[in-house]
């Protein structure tokens, strides 16, 4: 199964949503069609253009936006930059488009964001598409940077590198957040190399190899963001997705996970599913990354079906 044509972004603009911040915005596809927003991975990744080609845009209205301190979107700071105030953004996003209801699509992170929006709004939530999920749940963090992850046992030399002697992850946490803040700017650069060397391995299972041609401010401006979010449990309390998931038993929801994926616990996911009698599609042998035929099938697939879904219900209304 092939992807979806590129297309040129229809809109692509800022729109500012308080204490200072502009998040980075564009639109594809059909003014007419069923919306669709894009929730993107990190914390801190931004917007990927290339994602629009999961969806057909002569039937789906695709609208992506980098979050708070993201991509595109200003300043580059954790001021004011909480789940709360995530969710806030993406309403008020949904409000100045004039959607009454909008289909919303998160990967990892992503997920974990659609998630708790569609908690906190599921009045104005038509379904969720979800890939590679994180549940933001202490064992998550566990399963990241502790030796009881699969991570460390698959990789353990990168492991030790990344480390540092810790054992708990919280100790981990404040320690990298004390290295990537840094005055010394070299110093705080050599970390976040560390850091996005851990990610790359854990996502790719491949060393880092690019690090000296990006501009290295835009991984350490990640990873401050990312242990920015972890340091404080992603801003969710423990088990608030897993007790708050019957308010979300009424929508179409598709998983897609790899069963190999050493981000994001697939066992974990699949109670999720369960939980909320969910669509659950498995890849065998594949890991957290979408960059592979697999992954990127099974998302056409998901966006399809989906439509096929949600146009059926309008027509019932």
């Amino acid at each position: 199964m092939q992807l979806h044509p590129q297309y040129v972004a229809n809109r692509d603009y800022h729109l500012s949503v308080g204490d200072g911040h502009q998040i980075h915005v564009q639109e594809y596809g059909a003014s007419t069609g069923i919306a669709v927003v894009l929730c993107h991975g990190g914390p801190g990744a931004g917007l990927c253009p290339e994602n629009c080609r999961f969806f057909d845009l002569e039937r789906f209205r695709v609208i992506m936006f980098s979050q708070r301190g993201c991509g595109h979107s200003t300043p580059h700071d954790s001021s004011t930059n909480t789940t709360s105030e995530l969710v806030a953004d993406l309403e008020y996003l949904r409000q100045q488009l004039g959607i009454e209801k909008w289909l919303v699509c998160g990967e990892s992170w992503g997920a974990t964001l659609a998630l708790v929006y569609a908690i906190h709004h599921q009045e104005h939530v038509a379904g969720l598409i979800l890939r590679a999920s994180f549940l933001a749940c202490n064992s998550d963090f566990e399963w990241l940077y502790t030796t009881k992850g699969a991570g460390a046992h698959f990789y353990p030399e990168c492991f030790n590198e990344f480390a540092h002697d810790y054992t708990d992850w919280r100790a981990l946490l404040d320690f990298y957040q004390q290295q990537l803040n840094n005055d010394d700017q070299i110093k705080a650069s050599k970390f976040a190399k560390l850091w996005c060397h851990w990610e790359q391995v854990l996502c790719h299972g491949e060393p880092l190899t690019n690090w000296s041609l990006q501009e290295p401010h835009v991984g350490l401006n990640q990873a401050k963001l990312m242990v920015h979010y972890f340091r404080h449990r992603c801003f969710i309390e423990e088990g608030f997705i897993a007790e708050n998931a019957h308010l979300l038993t009424h929508l179409p929801i598709w998983f897609i996970h790899g069963r190999a994926d050493l981000i994001c616990r697939y066992s974990a996911v699949q109670q999720l599913a369960e939980q909320l009698n969910a669509q659950l599609l498995i890849l065998d042998g594949i890991g957290h990354s979408s960059d592979n035929q697999v992954y990127l099938a099974a998302m056409r697939r998901a966006a399809d079906l989906m439509y096929i879904k949600l146009s059926r219900d309008q027509c019932k209304a």
